[in-house]
């Protein structure tokens, strides 16, 4: 999904992730890694984490970045909301605000839809 590496998978996972703490670093298709942690967790409704420590390209942009998954009914499916919120190194807001957040925008559709395919095709084979 370029400009940006897709997640390939997690190392150092601490602990099982169904609540506040533990702590992994996603591993990037591109070779890099972040620290990721989980901050909030309500089951089965929500949960937010923050990813610090890049070692690609957004290490020059970001000091780190706060992710949320939010899980609502809506008739017979349901609602998923993914927001993101950037925490700009100084002086790199307006990259973050400006060039960067179509491509960012984009990057996250793609993400989306790449999950939602994974569901549906484990759905429709259990």
């Amino acid at each position: 999904m370029a400009p940006f590496p897709g997640v390939k998978g997690v190392a150092n996972q601490t602990e099982v992730w169904d609540h506040v703490g533990p702590t992994r670093n996603p591993q990037f298709d591109d070779g890099s890694q972040a620290d990721e942690q989980l901050t909030e967790y309500t089951d089965g409704t929500s949960f937010a984490y923050q990813l610090t420590g890049f070692t690609n390209v957004l290490s020059r942009l970001a000091v780190g970045v706060r992710g949320e998954w939010n899980f609502n009914p809506d008739g017979d499916g349901t609602l998923i909301r993914w927001t993101y919120e950037f925490k700009p190194l100084p002086g790199r807001r307006w990259i973050l605000a400006g060039p960067f957040a179509p491509l960012w925008r984009r990057y996250m559709v793609a993400a989306i839809e790449r999950c939602l395919e994974a569901i549906e095709s484990e759905e429709s084979n259990s």
